[in-house]
């Protein structure tokens, strides 16, 4: 599906997400990973932006930063394309080092600072090959406990959520790491809406405000899956059963990735649980969204939207 332009603005908080071309290793020993480092603090030095957490692991990187005046898409291109000078020249490479695009994920900052920063530090112990958290030297983590980093992290801000003293607030802390360590991966976190928000309506549309973007398309209220789908069978005139079958029915393809595009907007639904509901495979629900995405039918869902709101 087409990519959604940045928005950017002063303030923005993201959860930066960049990996490695082909998932090949964008770091092989900790020489490459203490020059990434180093990138992130030079243009954190230059530019202002703040960082909040970070975690480097073998194909890929989390980061969690907070603009200033310097958008994200120059930050990150200054931090990618000097870290990808350097490794080229250091292995006698050549070409792209990184996967397309990165991953941006505006989000609500009262709703997911603490999570994600959590989230983003319990990473390595989420691995097949698992290490330990606790011990792992390339993230953040050391930072929130008062230890040496090379990158200057934003710990305040957290940490004063926990307690005004800060030895009772980095033990506070480490209970609330320890609570998530069952946690594994999280798809509430790339649950985004329009590609881009990771937050609720009341966000969306502060962004939008905020921003003065024009293409931030504001989120209808949820609904559940089996309120969405008896309306759209009624203004379809389908049975359910026709949309959630297995079989191709070509004829019902348009009304099916109606259903799809509008479960994954209006309901919050995973990809993986609307194949479970669909009898569908997650390549087939994301063709079906992508195709719907570029053929949107207005009409069908303005009359959706009436008839949810009665």
């Amino acid at each position: 599906m087409a990519r959604k332009p940045r928005v950017e603005f002063d303030g923005a908080l993201y959860h930066v997400i960049a990996r490695g071309n082909q998932r090949q290793r964008i770091f092989h020993d900790d020489r490459d990973r203490s020059a990434y480092l180093e990138r992130i603090e030079h243009y954190r030095q230059r530019y202002g932006f703040r960082l909040y957490a970070y975690v480097l692991m073998s194909n890929h990187v989390h980061l969690l930063l907070e603009t200033k005046k310097v958008g994200l898409s120059r930050i990150m291109q200054g931090i990618q394309a000097s870290y990808t000078q350097s490794y080229n020249r250091r292995h006698r490479k050549a070409g792209h080092l990184f996967q397309g695009r990165y991953k941006a994920i505006l989000c609500d900052r009262n709703a997911y600072l603490l999570e994600l920063v959590r989230y983003i530090h319990l990473n390595p112990g989420r691995l097949r090959d698992p290490h330990d958290p606790w011990r792992y030297r390339w993230s953040s983590h050391r930072a929130y406990l008062g230890k040496g980093s090379p990158v200057k992290v934003d710990t305040q801000e957290v940490l004063s959520q926990f307690g005004s003293r800060l030895g009772a607030a980095r033990r506070a802390y480490l209970g609330f790491m320890k609570d998530g360590m069952k946690q594994g991966h999280d798809e509430r976190y790339y649950q985004t809406h329009d590609q881009r928000f990771l937050g609720d309506e009341g966000f969306v549309k502060a962004v939008a405000r905020r921003s003065e973007a024009k293409e931030v398309e504001i989120p209808a209220k949820k609904v559940g899956f089996a309120r969405l789908l008896q309306a759209l069978c009624a203004v379809r005139r389908v049975g359910s059963q026709v949309l959630l079958q297995p079989g191709r029915q070509r004829q019902w393809v348009g009304a099916r990735a109606q259903l799809v595009y509008l479960a994954r907007e209006w309901c919050g639904l995973t990809t993986k649980e609307l194949g479970a509901r669909l009898h569908r495979d997650a390549s087939m629900i994301s063709r079906l969204y992508g195709w719907y995405e570029g053929h949107r039918d207005k009409r069908t869902e303005e009359k959706l939207a009436g008839v949810l709101a009665k």
